[in-house]
């Protein structure tokens, strides 16, 4: 028996300025109130007027062929999460770019499209997995999380090729390489000067990446050693 998973998204336009407007929403209203306030409840995250669900963002773990994790800072110019450390590839869905004709957007080519215009990476280079749709409940910002490992390109390959450019060469200020192993991982998420500055989503985007790779046991005894040893210094 057959029993691959379908997944139906229900999408609709919206456009740049509503997105920015639903980010502020702790701003107080003339009245005292706030968006979130007004249309929120935090017991039922899933339930949200659309206007407020107007972000889809496509986050992508990139591995490199000699097991490095790839880790980008956002660029202090970008609109949303400035400065921030985040997923290897961030990729907003775009209608404009992302729809063929009346077509729905292809999430795959969506996460293709950031791997070629961040990192400089074509389809033939890499596999490419679908590992979760998530929620940031602060922003309410919708995610689909990816994993791509490379097929025979090193982190030192990646990170030459890179400096001679990329497309979206704004996008970051800098990317750094952690090997991919779960005690590495999840020693530099909590590190000092890491662990309060990452993008919302960045930290659930590895943990489900270090999963899909090295299963679900060891990775969250690692993540609970960790812990532990945090807890007691």
């Amino acid at each position: 028996m057959d029993e691959q998973a379908e997944i139906h998204l229900r999408l609709r336009p919206t456009d740049y300025y509503t997105f920015l407007a639903a980010q502020q929403l702790d701003r107080r209203l003339p009245d005292g109130s706030t968006p979130r306030a007004l249309h929120l409840d935090p017991e039922r995250p899933l339930d949200a007027p659309a206007f407020l669900q107007c972000s889809f963002g496509i986050n992508v773990a990139v591995v490199t062929a000699d097991h490095l994790l790839v880790v980008s800072r956002r660029s202090d110019r970008v609109r949303l999460a400035p400065g921030l450390w985040n997923s290897s590839v961030n990729e907003g869905l775009s209608r404009h770019i992302d729809s063929a004709g009346r077509n729905a957007p292809d999430l795959h080519a969506a996460a293709r499209r950031g791997m070629r215009e961040e990192l400089s990476l074509e389809p033939h280079e890499y596999s490419i997995s679908l590992l979760a749709f998530v929620l940031d409940v602060d922003k309410r910002a919708w995610s689909a999380h990816y994993y791509a490992r490379l097929n025979e390109l090193s982190g030192e390959q990646l990170q030459a090729r890179m400096s001679r450019g990329v497309p979206d060469r704004w996008e970051h200020q800098s990317i750094e390489y952690v090997p991919f192993r779960s005690t590495e991982v999840i020693r530099y998420l909590l590190r000092p000067d890491r662990i309060h500055r990452w993008a919302p989503v960045a930290p659930s985007l590895f943990h489900l990446a270090l999963v899909h790779v090295h299963g679900r046991a060891s990775v969250e005894r690692a993540e609970a050693q960790a812990v532990r040893r945090g807890l007691t210094r």
